[in-house]
Formats: C-alpha cells, sequence, structure tokens
C-alpha cells in the first residue's frame, strides 16, 4: 500500500516539474496564461515567461506556502463573479495558493479539473512534507541547503560570496559571528581562495558552523578519554549513554503502541541497554556507528532536540494533565485582539485570510468587529479608521476550513 501511494505521489511531482498551463488571475479582473513548474529540486514553483517580457519570473518558495484552497476561495474570485468575468462552473478549475505568511495570495485557473488537483494534491503533499522536517533533519539535507544557496545567489553564478554567506547567517539562520571566526571557517573550506564557495563548499561551510560546541563539551564529561577525542571523532558507548539518560537527564522514554498517532503512548524508564540502542538506530546518522553501537556529536544533537526528549515534558503538553474543572474565567485563553489586522490601527489593510494565520497559531478566540455595511449587510472593519471594510460573510466562508485544525 505504501509503494502505492509513493508511486502515485511520484506521478504527481512529476507531473508538476513537467509543467501545466494555468491562468492566473489579478485582482483586476486581468488574467493571463503562463507554462508554470516545479523546480527540479523540489523547493519552489515559478512560471516562463514570453520571450517579449524581459521582467524575471516570480518563485514561490514551498517554505513560504501556508495553505491551498480549492474553488472560488479568495476575493479576487469573488471580485471576478460579481463582475461576471467567470461562470460558477468555473469553480472547480480554480485554487488559491495563500503565501508569506497569508499576506500574498495567487490565484490560479486550469484547463480542467484534473489538472486543478493535481497542482492541489502536489503543493500540499510538498507543505506537509515541509512542515514535518525537524531541525535534525535540516540540517543534514542538502537540498535545503542548496535552496538556500540558488535563493541567496542574487547574481545566478552558483557560487556565493562572502557578504551572500553573511546575509544568509544573519537573516535566515539568525546566525551572529566575530568577523574573525567566519574568515578562519570562510578560508578553511575555501579550497581556492577566490572569495566564493561552491555549493560543496557551502554545505561543509554550514556543517562546519551547525556543530554544537557545548554539547561536545556535554560529552566529553561522559564519555571515557573524553578530553582526548576531537569534535570530529568524539563518540558515546551505549553504557555511557545509558548512565548520561539515567543519571544526568533522568530521561524518560514514550513508548507509542501505534505509530500513526501520537497521542496515545505510555511512559517508561530508560533501563537496557536495548532500548540505548534503539535511540541510537533512530538518531544517529551514521549507519556504520550504529552498527558499533556509538553514538557521535551529530546523533547526540538529534536525539537532544527530538520532540520525546523536549524540555517540555511530552507526556505533559502532549495531553490535558491540568485540572480543567475550573469556571472559564479561571483559566488563560490563547486570544487575538484586531485579529483583522496585520500591523497597525491607522493604516493597516484589513484581510480576511489573517484569520486564517491567528486560528494556526492556536487561537481559541478571535475578534471579529461587525458593523451595518452600506447595503444592509454585515461588514468587518475598524471603526474610525480608513482600514477597509469586508463582508462579514466572506470573512466566515475563509476561516471555516481552518477552525478546529490546530485548537479542536
Amino acid at each position: 500500500m505504501a509503494s502505492n501511494n509513493n508511486e502515485h505521489l511520484n506521478r504527481i511531482l512529476t507531473a508538476l516539474k513537467n509543467g501545466s498551463i494555468l491562468i492566473k488571475e489579478k485582482r483586476n479582473g486581468e488574467n493571463y496564461s503562463r507554462l508554470f513548474y516545479l523546480n527540479e529540486n523540489e523547493d519552489f514553483i515559478s512560471y516562463y515567461q514570453p520571450e517579449n517580457v524581459f521582467a524575471q519570473a516570480h518563485r514561490y518558495y514551498i517554505k513560504d506556502i501556508d495553505e491551498v484552497h480549492i474553488g472560488f476561495y479568495s476575493l479576487t474570485f469573488d471580485g471576478i463573479l460579481r463582475h461576471k468575468n467567470a461562470h460558477l462552473a468555473g469553480e472547480n478549475l480554480a485554487f488559491t495558493i495563500l503565501h508569506n505568511n497569508y499576506r500574498n495570495e495567487l490565484h490560479l485557473m486550469a484547463d480542467d479539473r484534473r489538472t486543478r488537483n493535481v497542482w492541489v494534491s502536489g503543493l500540499k503533499h510538498l507543505i506537509d512534507t515541509q512542515a514535518q522536517k525537524r531541525q535534525r533533519n535540516l540540517i543534514r539535507d542538502t537540498n535545503w541547503i542548496l535552496s538556500h544557496v540558488r535563493f541567496e545567489d542574487k547574481d545566478k553564478s552558483n557560487t556565493l560570496n562572502k557578504a551572500e554567506c553573511k546575509k544568509f547567517l544573519a537573516y535566515s539562520l539568525n546566525v551572529e559571528l566575530s568577523e574573525d571566526s567566519f574568515e578562519k571557517n570562510f578560508q578553511k573550506v575555501n579550497k581556492n581562495g577566490d572569495g566564493n564557495l561552491t555549493p560543496n563548499e557551502f554545505i561543509d561551510f554550514f556543517h562546519i558552523l551547525t556543530r554544537r560546541k557545548d554539547l561536545y563539551e556535554i560529552m566529553q564529561k561522559y564519555v571515557k578519554n573524553g578530553d582526548d577525542q576531537s569534535i570530529e571523532t568524539i563518540c558515546m558507548t551505549t553504557n555511557e549513554l545509558l548512565h548520561f539518560l539515567q543519571t544526568v537527564q533522568n530521561q524518560k522514554l514514550l513508548n507509542y503502541p501505534s505509530k500513526q498517532s501520537k497521542d496515545n503512548f505510555t511512559v517508561q524508564s530508560i533501563m537496557t541497554r536495548k532500548q540505548v540502542q534503539e535511540l541510537i538506530n533512530e538518531y544517529e546518522p551514521n549507519i556504520e556507528l550504529q552498527k558499533k553501537s556509538l553514538l557521535s556529536l551529530d546523533g547526540f544533537r538529534n536525539l537532544l532536540s527530538s520532540d520525546d526528549f523536549c524540555i517540555m515534558q511530552p507526556w505533559c503538553s502532549r495531553r490535558t494533565y491540568q485540572d480543567m474543572t475550573r469556571p472559564l474565567s479561571d483559566y488563560f485563553i490563547n486570544a487575538s485582539h484586531n485579529t483583522y489586522l496585520f500591523d497597525n490601527h491607522g493604516n493597516d489593510k484589513n484581510n480576511p485570510e489573517v484569520y486564517n494565520q491567528a486560528l494556526r497559531a492556536g487561537c481559541r478566540v478571535i475578534e471579529i468587529d461587525c458593523y451595518d455595511g452600506h447595503d444592509g449587510q454585515p461588514v468587518v472593519k475598524h471603526e474610525y479608521s480608513s482600514v477597509k471594510a469586508y463582508p462579514f460573510e466572506s470573512v466566515i466562508h475563509f476561516i471555516e476550513p481552518n477552525l478546529f485544525k490546530t485548537s479542536p
């Protein structure tokens, strides 16, 4: 069954890479046809520009896409319908891509329903795959690293200079390095010394920077002859890891009867080398070290940064363990004020999609300020401001799919 699902997904992604003619609808009623495609590395979608258009085609990165909705699910499509530039029958061909934290929308029409469904299924799969990746996956995911290389490579030279590397570290990874440390590591991987890193050199540079020296120092304390082992070669045996988890971490393990559900589990103490070996098999990326029952620094980082080893005990965070018999006023509730505003009261844009952003963030209370519209129908707006009003009906329609996704 899993094999059939994988084959089906591969066919869908191949179709996206081959491309499809889609019609891009704009707010002003204009539309144009483009050949949209998924790039080979599956990290963005774009389209081919006509030869007489010199502007560079926009890239919509998978990591920036929030949701994909089918049908006339947007104010743009609402406007098109009101102006009779589309027929209700076309709803089976329409879909909307919400991206950039729900601030932007891409409205598309396919030639047929099958093409629409292929794009929607493929994009939802890619979004889910992106969301499921954890830090330990991303750090060793060369495709993820190279996607940033391509994004920061503004001159399309297939290399990154020092300025581009610094920008990537500062804005994408929030990493601050001293000039000396940056130069030392940059020169270490820049083989020909030309001041530009090839993709492979940048991967080496990235891996050097993501080494956890703090975890290396911890490992040194609990492995035999730790002071004599380098950051590249240090490893824990099963006995050393068992001692660390029992006496230092006082760690518990979660046992899942079903791999399909993370909500049903039991809590167990770590007692045996077999349990430790299972942890090594799961978190150690080096297969040879797994066979030798050794955990490297990378494996140690993966283990401690995993969900089950979170500092917030998962048997509390994944279950309701507080007293839930009190009156509602006794509890703090995740609420949102002026939900419909992106930034400020005075001149901010009002957009129903910002409700989806709040709901997916876990809000249980959202604010919808309703007033009488000119036609007697309720509208949502901020009183005494220039914020544009939107029909109450549109807001309710747009938020319905996300009402109970994150916070049931």
